[in-house]
């Protein structure tokens, strides 16, 4: 009988070994993890009656203020913007520069010197068109993933002193729907191979959201470096 309770004991010790090696539940000391939403035991406050609700990202913000934003307001900034930076381009195109010396710093510092001429065309040629003509806003991921053009990106240059996001709402090589023909004859892709028109929207105040910029950008011909948006007053 000794002999029995001896091996009894020693296949208990062994049970216990193994059992004790198995993994297995976890036991936790503290508040119920139902509110845990990270994975590590710490206690986010999340419960199902009071979710808690992640942070919007830049992306989600500008979509929300465009979402907002009066829609003729959106399609004249767009057609001031498309003006703006075919006018930008043609002037760019018929300086006579050599596109292989342009950089994109070099061509960064052409649109700056040829903007506020360029707006001044694309204000004068815009009071000749009637607003009811121009389409509709929409953003256009086509200018993105055909053309080049960076998008949901903030001014580069001249940037409003307020939290903000551009989108592309233009784009092209030789075309410009609301341009004058002497302008299109200038869009020759050998300075700019891809024009990139933007309108720029203040961030976290949905209920006054408005454009506070349009911006030009560009995809350059030497060496294919975006650049911009260079920005300027709606």
């Amino acid at each position: 009988m000794k002999v029995f309770r001896t091996k009894v004991l020693a296949c208990g010790l062994v049970a216990f070994v193994v059992y004790s090696m198995t993994p297995g539940c976890v036991i936790r000391f503290g508040p119920s993890a139902e509110g845990d939403s990270t994975g590590d035991g710490t206690d986010t406050g999340a419960t199902p009656e009071n979710p808690v609700t992640p942070e919007p990202t830049p992306e989600d913000e500008a979509a929300a203020a465009f979402a907002q934003v009066d829609p003729q307001q959106l399609a004249l900034a767009e057609a001031k913007a498309s003006l703006t930076t075919a006018y930008l381009v043609a002037q760019a195109e018929s300086s006579g520069i050599d596109p292989s010396t342009l950089d994109a710093v070099a061509l960064e510092q052409l649109m700056q010197q040829y903007l506020p001429a360029a707006a001044a065309s694309a204000e004068a040629w815009l009071a000749t068109l009637d607003p009811a003509t121009f389409p509709a806003w929409r953003e256009k991921p086509e200018c993105e993933f055909d053309e080049g053009c960076a998008s949901r990106v903030p001014c580069k240059y001249n940037a409003p002193p307020v939290r903000h996001m551009c989108h592309v709402t233009d784009c092209g090589k030789s075309r410009c729907s609301i341009c004058p023909e002497w302008v299109a004859e200038l869009l020759k892709s050998l300075v700019v191979t891809s024009w990139c028109a933007y309108v720029c929207a203040e961030l976290g105040k949905p209920s006054q959201t408005s454009v506070v910029a349009i911006g030009a950008g560009g995809v350059s011909a030497f060496k294919g470096h975006f650049v911009g948006p260079i920005c300027t007053d709606p």
